[in-house]
């Protein structure tokens, strides 16, 4: 009857252990630059969402004098401040958005913004 017991713990400890919500998340698949089509309006629905939208940069100074609430704006910001805006936005160690309560950018988002700059911002 032990044994009996035994084998059954066995069998419950290695299906709980293999359960779908404790195994890791599938990676996004990588898209090389050189191929990827990563268009301005695609990069600007990016940031109105993560950045004009949470009131961070919409414009008029305030709370940051960074102005993406066009996309000539943005691109002129980032012509402008192209290290800046690559430490802050698309480095490994990237902070924004900076506000509390608002999730980070994902790692392939931060490359695909990269991978349009490096582009020259292209429109198509």
């Amino acid at each position: 009857m032990m044994r009996y017991f035994s084998g059954l713990l066995l069998l419950w400890v290695i299906y709980s252990a293999c359960t779908a919500d404790k195994a890791p998340k599938p990676e996004a698949p990588i898209v090389a630059c050189d191929t990827a089509t990563i268009t301005s309006a695609r990069i600007y629905a990016i940031v109105q969402q993560n950045c004009t939208n949470y009131a961070c940069h919409p414009g008029g100074g305030a709370p940051s004098a960074a102005n993406f609430s066009s996309q000539a704006n943005l691109k002129a910001y980032i012509n402008a401040n192209k290290g800046l805006f690559a430490a802050r936005v698309t480095a490994a160690n990237a902070d924004m958005p900076q506000s509390q309560g608002f999730p980070a950018l994902p790692r392939a988002v931060r490359d695909s913004i990269a991978c349009w700059i490096s582009k020259g911002m292209p429109d198509q």
